[in-house]
């Protein structure tokens, strides 16, 4: 398949929402209130990211989120990312930026990590101006955006530019070079359902990577060493009980404890992919548990009336 082929069936794939579009109404209910803006990369260029505030002043210094969506590498953020961002954000009374990396296959891998890299770095190194405490960032990643949340840590082991409280990946791929038919149980491959999205798996995944960098670090995170993996922070890892990337979730959930790490690791019976941010079958009980993790990690955060303006900080800009 030729790169435009691929990025038309990548168009095609985008087009198709199984969940229903979201009412102009619906989006205008959502708490807080959102600002686009631009993040330069030390990669060439800027990071599309949607900043969301709560509908109440935050404390000075806050605690923060930096949120990746979920889409198979190859679909951009959603309004049900920004739903979520935003009960994160009334919920924890915290900043929360939604990085739209760049998708696949127009931008392969590893053009997402690098970005989201990047936008992790700045948020470390702007604390004082964004008014955020370095001590209470957490990263947060579903789907693809978990595998990218685990990415970044493992990158950052030989540069140590990030420091998160904590970090939160759920129902990822761990390994880029296993075949997705093979994930299917022996009932799974009598269920034309079931062999159509592994089907699909397979254009994301040919999508975001080739052959030759399927097996680094970066792109399956299983592939990481030991050393890799020993300074990741607390981790909340959640797999679906429905989901084939369910083991591949535990067994990088498991690699992380025998790393040293620090690990609340959960498989949701009956839930299938993406269904936190969806908000199919167990919604409220992940919910529950990002919102219990991440208040454990940020601590007791004292109320004030600060609330920094992002206008202020430098080399990044409402759009």
């Amino acid at each position: 398949m030729t790169k435009q082929e691929m990025i038309r069936q990548a168009q095609f794939l985008r087009s198709r929402d199984a969940f229903g579009a979201f009412s102009e109404e619906e989006l205008a209910a959502l708490p807080g209130t959102e600002t686009v803006l631009d993040i330069p990369s030390d990669h060439g260029g800027s990071v599309r990211v949607y900043e969301i505030r709560p509908s109440t002043p935050l404390s000075s210094p806050a605690p923060m989120v930096i949120n990746f969506h979920g889409g198979g590498f190859i679909k951009g953020r959603s309004a049900r990312d920004k739903r979520y961002c935003c009960f994160l954000a009334e919920a924890l009374s915290c900043l929360v930026w939604d990085v739209d990396y760049v998708l696949a296959p127009e931008a392969p891998f590893p053009a997402a990590v690098d970005q989201c890299y990047d936008v992790a770095a700045y948020v470390f190194s702007h604390t004082e101006v964004l008014g955020v405490h370095p001590g209470r960032i957490a990263v947060v990643g579903h789907s693809a955006g978990g595998n990218l949340a685990a990415a970044i840590q493992i990158k950052d082991a030989a540069i140590g530019k990030l420091h998160p409280c904590g970090v939160i990946m759920e129902y990822f791929p761990g390994d880029h070079t296993a075949d997705p038919m093979d994930r299917l149980t022996a009932e799974q491959r009598q269920d034309p359902r079931a062999t159509a999205r592994a089907e699909t798996e397979r254009l994301y995944q040919a999508f975001y990577c080739d052959a030759s960098s399927a097996g680094s670090p970066l792109c399956s995170p299983l592939k990481a060493a030991r050393q890799e993996l020993e300074h990741f922070p607390d981790c909340l890892v959640l797999s679906a009980g429905l989901d084939s990337l369910k083991e591949e979730t535990e067994a990088f959930a498991a690699m992380l404890v025998q790393a040293g790490v620090t690990v609340t690791a959960k498989r949701i019976p009956g839930a299938m992919h993406g269904f936190s941010v969806n908000r199919t079958d167990k919604w409220e009980q992940a919910l529950s548990l990002h919102r219990e993790f991440l208040s454990r990690q940020f601590g007791r955060i004292p109320q004030g009336a600060g609330h920094p303006d992002s206008a202020a900080v430098p080399n990044h800009k409402p759009y």
